[in-house]
């Protein structure tokens, strides 16, 4: 469903193929972490992405119910002590992929907003 979303919104997306794929890639990892890690796969709570287009960029949200996360507390997956872990790159990727990712707490749950374009 996602996946079907972002391409029917690519005629409107002033980014580049590659990084179209790119922000592909991050959305789905920000969702699929929201529905595992935020939500802890709880049907009875949502997760809502919001896609905003500038001039040259591609303004992304995706927001949880859950109970939240330090960014800057999350284990760094290529340091060697966790390259055997089955979890953790998520966000990993998402700032690999994008530009200004943030992670903030919010009264119903996380917010996380990365951008795709616009001087990479």
């Amino acid at each position: 469903m996602l996946l079907r979303e972002l391409e029917r919104l690519r005629p409107l997306m002033p980014i580049s193929n590659d990084q179209f794929h790119n922000l592909v890639i991050a959305m789905t990892e920000a969702v699929n972490n929201a529905l595992v890690h935020g939500n802890q796969l709880d049907t009875g709570k949502e997760v809502f992405y919001q896609l905003s287009a500038t001039a040259d960029a591609v303004l992304c949200v995706v927001e949880d119910e859950g109970e939240g996360f330090v960014l800057e507390d999350l284990a760094n997956p290529i340091s060697p002590e966790n390259l055997m872990m089955e979890s953790g790159r998520g966000m990993f990727i998402i700032g690999a992929l994008m530009r200004g990712l943030k992670a903030t707490k919010t009264e119903k749950g996380m917010r996380v907003e990365f951008v795709c374009g616009g001087g990479e």
